[in-house]
Protein backbone atom coordinates (compact mmCIF):
# COMPACT_ATOMS: atom_id res chain seq x y z
CA UNK A 1 0.00 0.00 0.00
CA UNK A 2 0.83 3.51 -0.66
CA UNK A 3 2.47 5.88 2.26
CA UNK A 4 3.89 9.12 1.98
CA UNK A 5 4.50 11.97 4.54
CA UNK A 6 4.54 15.59 4.91
CA UNK A 7 7.37 16.17 7.14
CA UNK A 8 7.65 19.88 7.91
CA UNK A 9 10.10 21.53 10.60
CA UNK A 10 8.01 24.18 12.66
CA UNK A 11 10.05 26.87 12.42
CA UNK A 12 8.15 29.25 10.39
CA UNK A 13 5.50 29.77 8.54
CA UNK A 14 4.77 27.02 5.48
CA UNK A 15 5.75 28.52 2.63
CA UNK A 16 4.72 27.92 -1.63
CA UNK A 17 8.05 25.22 -1.64
CA UNK A 18 6.65 23.55 1.13
CA UNK A 19 2.99 23.61 0.12
CA UNK A 20 3.90 22.50 -3.01
CA UNK A 21 5.71 19.43 -1.67
CA UNK A 22 2.26 18.33 0.75
CA UNK A 23 0.13 19.02 -2.13
CA UNK A 24 2.27 16.20 -4.59
CA UNK A 25 2.44 13.88 -2.25
CA UNK A 26 -1.10 14.41 -1.27
CA UNK A 27 -2.21 14.28 -4.68
CA UNK A 28 -0.57 11.04 -5.20
CA UNK A 29 -1.99 8.98 -2.21
CA UNK A 30 -5.38 10.11 -2.92
CA UNK A 31 -4.90 9.11 -6.24
CA UNK A 32 -3.20 5.65 -5.15
CA UNK A 33 -5.86 5.44 -2.88
CA UNK A 34 -2.60 5.32 -0.07
CA UNK A 35 -2.14 7.13 2.95
CA UNK A 36 -1.10 10.64 3.82
CA UNK A 37 0.69 11.32 6.76
CA UNK A 38 1.72 14.57 8.23
CA UNK A 39 4.23 14.37 10.71
CA UNK A 40 5.37 17.49 12.52
CA UNK A 41 9.47 17.50 12.81
CA UNK A 42 9.82 19.39 15.48
CA UNK A 43 12.86 17.84 17.36
CA UNK A 44 14.39 21.57 16.84
CA UNK A 45 13.41 22.49 20.68
CA UNK A 46 15.35 25.56 20.01
CA UNK A 47 13.50 26.81 16.84
CA UNK A 48 10.45 25.26 17.05
CA UNK A 49 7.15 26.67 18.14
CA UNK A 50 3.70 26.29 18.78
CA UNK A 51 2.92 29.26 17.02
CA UNK A 52 4.39 27.73 13.68
CA UNK A 53 2.68 24.33 13.87
CA UNK A 54 -0.40 25.84 13.69
CA UNK A 55 0.17 27.96 11.05
CA UNK A 56 0.91 24.87 9.79
CA UNK A 57 -2.18 22.97 10.11
CA UNK A 58 -3.99 26.14 9.66
CA UNK A 59 -2.66 26.35 6.03
CA UNK A 60 -3.01 22.34 5.13
CA UNK A 61 -6.49 23.07 5.93
CA UNK A 62 -6.88 26.01 4.05
CA UNK A 63 -5.91 24.42 1.29
CA UNK A 64 -7.70 21.31 1.46
CA UNK A 65 -4.98 18.58 2.03
CA UNK A 66 -6.59 16.70 4.92
CA UNK A 67 -4.31 13.78 6.58
CA UNK A 68 -4.65 10.27 7.52
CA UNK A 69 -2.58 10.51 10.50
CA UNK A 70 -0.44 13.02 12.64
CA UNK A 71 2.26 12.69 14.21
CA UNK A 72 4.86 15.30 16.00
CA UNK A 73 8.77 14.17 16.22
CA UNK A 74 9.51 15.26 19.16
CA UNK A 75 6.93 12.68 21.38
CA UNK A 76 8.67 9.28 19.85
CA UNK A 77 12.02 10.43 21.67
CA UNK A 78 11.85 6.56 23.49
CA UNK A 79 11.87 4.93 19.83
CA UNK A 80 14.80 6.89 18.40
CA UNK A 81 16.57 6.47 21.66
CA UNK A 82 15.78 2.54 21.46
CA UNK A 83 17.20 2.51 17.25
CA UNK A 84 20.22 4.21 18.11
CA UNK A 85 21.03 1.91 21.39
CA UNK A 86 20.47 -0.84 18.69
CA UNK A 87 22.91 0.16 15.95
CA UNK A 88 25.74 1.41 19.23
CA UNK A 89 25.33 -2.38 20.13
CA UNK A 90 26.06 -3.17 16.46
CA UNK A 91 28.80 -1.55 16.03
CA UNK A 92 27.35 0.53 13.50
CA UNK A 93 27.37 4.03 15.93
CA UNK A 94 30.43 4.62 18.71
CA UNK A 95 30.41 6.97 21.37
CA UNK A 96 33.35 9.78 21.50
CA UNK A 97 33.01 13.28 23.95
CA UNK A 98 29.40 12.28 25.25
CA UNK A 99 27.53 12.12 21.29
CA UNK A 100 27.21 9.36 19.54
CA UNK A 101 28.93 8.69 15.93
CA UNK A 102 27.55 7.01 12.76
CA UNK A 103 30.60 5.39 11.08
CA UNK A 104 31.54 5.51 7.24
CA UNK A 105 33.71 3.32 5.71
CA UNK A 106 36.69 5.80 4.47
CA UNK A 107 37.48 4.36 0.48
CA UNK A 108 35.04 3.70 -2.02
CA UNK A 109 31.68 5.84 -2.41
CA UNK A 110 28.19 5.86 -1.76
CA UNK A 111 26.11 5.83 -5.07
CA UNK A 112 22.11 6.83 -4.32
CA UNK A 113 19.12 6.51 -6.30
CA UNK A 114 16.61 9.13 -7.06
CA UNK A 115 13.65 9.15 -8.92
CA UNK A 116 13.76 11.85 -11.24
CA UNK A 117 17.99 12.92 -11.21
CA UNK A 118 18.80 8.83 -11.36
CA UNK A 119 21.95 7.64 -9.49
CA UNK A 120 24.40 10.37 -7.97
CA UNK A 121 27.76 9.04 -6.63
CA UNK A 122 29.36 10.68 -3.21
CA UNK A 123 32.86 10.05 -2.44
CA UNK A 124 32.64 8.19 1.08
CA UNK A 125 35.50 10.31 2.10
CA UNK A 126 33.67 13.68 1.59
CA UNK A 127 30.86 11.94 3.69
CA UNK A 128 32.93 10.99 7.04
CA UNK A 129 31.87 9.71 10.21
CA UNK A 130 28.56 11.72 11.31
CA UNK A 131 26.86 12.37 14.39
CA UNK A 132 23.19 11.16 14.98
CA UNK A 133 22.72 11.98 18.81
CA UNK A 134 24.72 14.85 20.29
CA UNK A 135 26.05 14.93 23.77
CA UNK A 136 22.86 16.37 25.26
CA UNK A 137 20.67 13.58 24.19
CA UNK A 138 18.60 15.03 20.83
CA UNK A 139 19.17 13.40 17.88
CA UNK A 140 19.95 15.21 14.61
CA UNK A 141 17.57 15.10 11.56
CA UNK A 142 19.21 12.66 9.20
CA UNK A 143 18.80 9.60 12.09
CA UNK A 144 15.04 10.04 12.97
CA UNK A 145 13.76 11.08 9.93
CA UNK A 146 14.82 7.57 8.55
CA UNK A 147 13.55 5.81 11.91
CA UNK A 148 10.42 7.35 11.53
CA UNK A 149 10.25 6.72 8.10
CA UNK A 150 10.82 2.91 8.71
CA UNK A 151 8.32 2.55 11.29
CA UNK A 152 5.51 4.36 9.62
CA UNK A 153 6.45 2.14 6.66
CA UNK A 154 6.70 4.88 4.02
CA UNK A 155 7.03 3.87 0.61
CA UNK A 156 7.68 7.09 -1.29
CA UNK A 157 9.36 10.33 0.02
CA UNK A 158 8.80 13.04 -2.34
CA UNK A 159 10.02 15.96 -1.15
CA UNK A 160 12.89 19.22 -2.15
CA UNK A 161 16.02 18.55 -4.02
CA UNK A 162 17.34 20.57 -0.83
CA UNK A 163 17.45 17.08 0.58
CA UNK A 164 19.55 15.21 -2.26
CA UNK A 165 22.61 15.82 -0.55
CA UNK A 166 21.30 14.65 2.95
CA UNK A 167 20.49 11.17 1.42
CA UNK A 168 23.53 9.18 1.44
CA UNK A 169 24.04 9.40 4.95
CA UNK A 170 20.07 8.77 5.29
CA UNK A 171 20.86 5.17 3.04
CA UNK A 172 23.74 4.40 5.28
CA UNK A 173 21.07 4.46 8.60
CA UNK A 174 18.46 2.69 6.34
CA UNK A 175 21.01 0.19 5.72
CA UNK A 176 22.18 -0.13 9.11
CA UNK A 177 18.99 -0.71 10.01
CA UNK A 178 17.90 -3.55 7.69
CA UNK A 179 15.11 -2.01 6.34
CA UNK A 180 14.74 -1.34 2.73
CA UNK A 181 14.24 2.22 1.42
CA UNK A 182 11.73 4.10 -0.16
CA UNK A 183 11.50 5.44 -3.78
CA UNK A 184 12.81 8.64 -3.34
CA UNK A 185 11.58 11.78 -5.74
CA UNK A 186 13.60 15.35 -5.05
CA UNK A 187 11.46 17.85 -6.36
CA UNK A 188 13.39 20.82 -8.27
CA UNK A 189 13.34 24.08 -6.61
CA UNK A 190 11.18 26.73 -7.71
CA UNK A 191 13.17 30.08 -8.98
CA UNK A 192 11.58 33.06 -8.83
CA UNK A 193 11.23 35.24 -12.42
CA UNK A 194 14.64 36.06 -12.68
CA UNK A 195 15.48 32.65 -13.05
CA UNK A 196 16.87 33.46 -9.21
CA UNK A 197 15.92 31.93 -5.92
CA UNK A 198 12.87 32.56 -4.62
CA UNK A 199 12.43 35.16 -2.62
CA UNK A 200 9.44 36.60 -0.75
CA UNK A 201 9.31 39.89 -3.08
CA UNK A 202 8.74 36.90 -5.89
CA UNK A 203 6.15 34.69 -3.69
CA UNK A 204 8.27 32.62 -1.20
CA UNK A 205 5.67 33.65 1.80
CA UNK A 206 3.26 32.62 3.50
CA UNK A 207 0.81 30.71 1.94
CA UNK A 208 -1.83 32.07 4.49
CA UNK A 209 -1.19 35.48 3.12
CA UNK A 210 -2.38 34.02 -0.21
CA UNK A 211 -5.50 33.53 1.53
CA UNK A 212 -5.54 36.95 2.83
CA UNK A 213 -4.85 38.51 -0.84
CA UNK A 214 -8.27 37.03 -1.20
CA UNK A 215 -6.72 33.88 -3.68
CA UNK A 216 -8.83 31.03 -3.87
CA UNK A 217 -7.32 27.72 -2.19
CA UNK A 218 -8.77 25.78 -5.34
CA UNK A 219 -6.23 28.34 -7.53
CA UNK A 220 -3.51 28.24 -5.45
CA UNK A 221 -3.69 24.15 -5.84
CA UNK A 222 -3.53 24.61 -9.35
CA UNK A 223 -0.87 27.37 -9.63
CA UNK A 224 1.18 24.82 -7.07
CA UNK A 225 0.61 21.66 -9.11
CA UNK A 226 1.22 23.19 -12.24
CA UNK A 227 5.35 24.28 -10.63
CA UNK A 228 6.27 20.58 -11.41
CA UNK A 229 3.63 18.41 -13.11
CA UNK A 230 1.70 18.82 -16.08
CA UNK A 231 -0.89 16.94 -18.63
CA UNK A 232 -0.67 17.73 -21.42
CA UNK A 233 -1.48 21.85 -22.58
CA UNK A 234 -4.01 22.14 -19.73
CA UNK A 235 -3.86 24.67 -16.79
CA UNK A 236 -7.10 24.67 -15.18
CA UNK A 237 -7.44 21.97 -13.22
CA UNK A 238 -10.54 21.17 -10.51
CA UNK A 239 -8.96 19.24 -7.66
CA UNK A 240 -11.21 16.28 -8.42
CA UNK A 241 -9.52 16.63 -11.64
CA UNK A 242 -5.76 16.87 -10.58
CA UNK A 243 -6.64 13.68 -7.97
CA UNK A 244 -7.69 11.38 -10.92
CA UNK A 245 -5.01 12.64 -13.37
CA UNK A 246 -1.66 13.13 -10.99
CA UNK A 247 0.94 10.23 -11.33
CA UNK A 248 4.76 10.82 -10.11
CA UNK A 249 5.72 9.67 -13.81
CA UNK A 250 4.78 13.20 -15.22
CA UNK A 251 6.54 15.27 -12.70
CA UNK A 252 9.10 18.12 -14.11
CA UNK A 253 12.39 17.28 -13.90
CA UNK A 254 13.69 21.44 -14.44
CA UNK A 255 13.05 24.00 -11.91
CA UNK A 256 9.65 25.77 -12.21
CA UNK A 257 9.21 29.34 -12.31
CA UNK A 258 6.85 31.45 -10.20
CA UNK A 259 5.13 33.98 -12.37
CA UNK A 260 2.54 35.83 -9.48
CA UNK A 261 0.64 37.17 -12.96
CA UNK A 262 -0.60 32.99 -13.78
CA UNK A 263 -1.78 33.04 -9.95
CA UNK A 264 -3.89 35.60 -10.20
CA UNK A 265 -5.29 34.39 -13.69
CA UNK A 266 -5.64 31.01 -12.57
CA UNK A 267 -7.38 32.68 -9.35
CA UNK A 268 -9.43 34.55 -11.80
CA UNK A 269 -10.13 30.90 -13.91
CA UNK A 270 -11.35 29.48 -10.64
CA UNK A 271 -13.66 32.40 -9.90
CA UNK A 272 -15.61 32.09 -12.68
CA UNK A 273 -15.92 28.59 -12.21
CA UNK A 274 -17.06 28.91 -8.46
CA UNK A 275 -20.30 28.53 -7.26
CA UNK A 276 -22.26 31.94 -6.87
CA UNK A 277 -23.91 31.42 -3.26
CA UNK A 278 -20.28 29.81 -2.00
CA UNK A 279 -18.51 32.99 -3.96
CA UNK A 280 -20.87 35.58 -2.25
CA UNK A 281 -20.36 33.88 1.29
CA UNK A 282 -16.52 34.10 0.91
CA UNK A 283 -17.00 37.80 -0.36
CA UNK A 284 -19.59 39.18 2.04
CA UNK A 285 -16.65 39.51 5.24
CA UNK A 286 -14.49 41.14 2.66
CA UNK A 287 -17.03 43.35 1.78
CA UNK A 288 -18.18 44.63 5.52
CA UNK A 289 -14.26 44.95 6.41
CA UNK A 290 -13.56 47.45 3.89
CA UNK A 291 -15.62 49.84 6.53
CA UNK A 292 -18.13 51.03 3.98
CA UNK A 293 -21.36 48.51 3.58
CA UNK A 294 -22.19 47.41 7.47
CA UNK A 295 -23.66 44.28 7.39
CA UNK A 296 -27.17 44.55 8.48
CA UNK A 297 -27.14 46.77 4.58
CA UNK A 298 -25.08 43.49 3.16
CA UNK A 299 -28.04 41.28 4.79
CA UNK A 300 -30.95 43.94 3.39
CA UNK A 301 -29.38 44.59 -0.17
CA UNK A 302 -31.19 40.69 -0.54
CA UNK A 303 -29.16 37.51 -1.67
CA UNK A 304 -30.72 37.28 -5.28
CA UNK A 305 -30.28 41.01 -5.82
CA UNK A 306 -26.39 40.35 -4.74
CA UNK A 307 -26.41 37.13 -6.61
CA UNK A 308 -27.33 39.08 -9.79
CA UNK A 309 -24.52 41.74 -9.10
CA UNK A 310 -21.81 38.52 -8.16
CA UNK A 311 -22.44 36.92 -11.33
CA UNK A 312 -21.99 40.17 -13.47
CA UNK A 313 -18.96 41.18 -11.90
CA UNK A 314 -16.41 38.24 -10.69
CA UNK A 315 -15.38 37.77 -14.62
CA UNK A 316 -13.54 41.05 -14.55
CA UNK A 317 -11.96 40.29 -11.08
CA UNK A 318 -8.79 38.62 -10.27
CA UNK A 319 -8.83 38.20 -6.41
CA UNK A 320 -11.86 38.16 -3.91
CA UNK A 321 -10.83 41.32 -2.72
CA UNK A 322 -10.68 43.40 -6.28
CA UNK A 323 -14.94 41.16 -6.07
CA UNK A 324 -15.10 43.00 -2.98
CA UNK A 325 -14.19 46.15 -3.61
CA UNK A 326 -17.01 45.96 -7.20
CA UNK A 327 -19.57 44.69 -4.89
CA UNK A 328 -19.56 48.07 -3.51
CA UNK A 329 -21.34 49.53 -6.16
CA UNK A 330 -24.36 47.52 -5.48
CA UNK A 331 -25.40 49.47 -2.39
CA UNK A 332 -26.09 53.11 -1.48
CA UNK A 333 -22.53 54.10 -0.47
CA UNK A 334 -19.84 56.40 -1.69
CA UNK A 335 -17.78 54.27 -4.62
CA UNK A 336 -14.45 54.43 -5.11
CA UNK A 337 -13.95 55.34 -8.90
CA UNK A 338 -11.17 53.93 -11.33
CA UNK A 339 -12.55 56.40 -13.84
CA UNK A 340 -13.91 59.67 -14.59
CA UNK A 341 -14.78 61.84 -17.04
CA UNK A 342 -16.14 65.12 -17.86
CA UNK A 343 -19.99 65.49 -19.28
CA UNK A 344 -21.24 68.10 -21.46
CA UNK A 345 -24.17 70.15 -20.52
CA UNK A 346 -25.75 68.23 -22.90
CA UNK A 347 -24.93 65.09 -21.03
CA UNK A 348 -25.59 66.48 -17.69
CA UNK A 349 -28.84 67.43 -18.86
CA UNK A 350 -29.87 64.14 -19.79
CA UNK A 351 -28.18 61.70 -17.29
CA UNK A 352 -30.76 64.19 -15.29
CA UNK A 353 -33.96 63.69 -17.58
CA UNK A 354 -33.00 59.39 -17.34
CA UNK A 355 -32.60 59.73 -13.35
CA UNK A 356 -36.02 61.46 -13.32
CA UNK A 357 -37.84 58.80 -15.69
CA UNK A 358 -36.00 56.14 -13.79
CA UNK A 359 -37.56 57.13 -10.15
CA UNK A 360 -40.85 57.06 -12.19
CA UNK A 361 -40.10 53.12 -13.86
CA UNK A 362 -42.88 50.43 -13.18
CA UNK A 363 -40.66 47.43 -14.30
CA UNK A 364 -37.45 46.90 -12.90
CA UNK A 365 -35.18 45.16 -15.15
CA UNK A 366 -32.32 45.00 -18.00
CA UNK A 367 -34.61 44.79 -20.82
CA UNK A 368 -36.74 47.55 -19.40
CA UNK A 369 -34.15 49.95 -18.33
CA UNK A 370 -33.05 49.68 -21.85
CA UNK A 371 -36.46 51.09 -23.53
CA UNK A 372 -36.02 53.54 -21.15
CA UNK A 373 -33.33 55.16 -21.76
CA UNK A 374 -33.67 54.13 -25.86
CA UNK A 375 -37.41 56.38 -25.46
CA UNK A 376 -36.51 58.77 -23.35
CA UNK A 377 -33.40 59.55 -25.49
CA UNK A 378 -35.14 59.51 -28.76
CA UNK A 379 -37.39 62.05 -27.21
CA UNK A 380 -34.87 64.09 -26.02
CA UNK A 381 -33.43 63.74 -29.69
CA UNK A 382 -30.27 61.50 -28.36
CA UNK A 383 -28.82 58.20 -28.73
CA UNK A 384 -27.42 55.75 -26.34
CA UNK A 385 -24.01 56.90 -27.47
CA UNK A 386 -23.97 59.96 -26.45
CA UNK A 387 -24.61 59.40 -22.83
CA UNK A 388 -23.58 55.26 -21.86
CA UNK A 389 -20.30 55.73 -21.23
CA UNK A 390 -21.14 58.50 -18.75
CA UNK A 391 -23.76 56.88 -17.17
CA UNK A 392 -21.78 54.20 -16.86
CA UNK A 393 -18.84 55.67 -15.25
CA UNK A 394 -21.43 57.76 -12.63
CA UNK A 395 -23.15 54.29 -11.79
CA UNK A 396 -20.49 52.13 -11.25
CA UNK A 397 -16.93 54.36 -11.12
CA UNK A 398 -15.44 52.47 -14.04
CA UNK A 399 -15.32 52.74 -18.44
CA UNK A 400 -15.54 48.82 -18.81
CA UNK A 401 -17.25 46.10 -16.86
CA UNK A 402 -20.69 43.83 -17.78
CA UNK A 403 -23.80 45.12 -20.19
CA UNK A 404 -24.55 48.48 -19.14
CA UNK A 405 -28.23 47.62 -18.38
CA UNK A 406 -27.56 44.10 -16.69
CA UNK A 407 -24.96 46.08 -13.76
CA UNK A 408 -28.04 49.39 -13.37
CA UNK A 409 -30.41 46.82 -13.23
CA UNK A 410 -28.36 45.04 -10.27
CA UNK A 411 -27.48 48.32 -8.76
CA UNK A 412 -31.04 49.18 -8.11
CA UNK A 413 -33.09 52.24 -9.50
CA UNK A 414 -32.82 54.55 -6.26
CA UNK A 415 -29.29 54.52 -6.14
CA UNK A 416 -29.07 54.41 -9.87
CA UNK A 417 -31.20 57.84 -10.17
CA UNK A 418 -28.56 59.53 -7.09
CA UNK A 419 -25.47 58.62 -8.70
CA UNK A 420 -26.53 59.86 -12.22
CA UNK A 421 -27.54 63.30 -10.49
CA UNK A 422 -24.98 63.50 -8.63
CA UNK A 423 -22.06 62.86 -11.11
CA UNK A 424 -23.93 65.03 -13.89
CA UNK A 425 -23.86 68.20 -10.96
CA UNK A 426 -20.13 67.43 -9.97
CA UNK A 427 -18.76 66.57 -13.37
CA UNK A 428 -20.78 68.77 -15.78
CA UNK A 429 -18.39 71.16 -18.17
Amino acid sequence: MIRVRFAPSPTGYLHVGGARTALFNWLFARHAGGTFVLRIEDTDRERSTDEAIEQIVDSMRWLGLDWDEYYRQAERHDRHLEAAESLLRSGAVYERDGAWWFRVPEAGATVVHDELVGDVRFDNDQLKDFVIRRSDGTFVYNFVVVVDDVDMAITHVIRGDEHLNNLPKQMRIYQALGHPMPLFYHLPMILGPDRGKLSKRHGATSVLEYRDRGILPEALVNFLVRLGWAHGDEEVFSREDLVRLFTLEALNKSAAVFEDAKLLWLNQQHMKRADLGALLGLVEPLVVARGRVPEGMWTEGGSDRLLAGLALLRDRARTLRDLAAAMEMLFPVPIEREDEATISPLQGRLMRVLADEIERIESWGAKGLEELFRGTLARESATLKDVALACRIAVTGRKAGPGLFEILSAVGPAVVAERLRAYAGAMSA
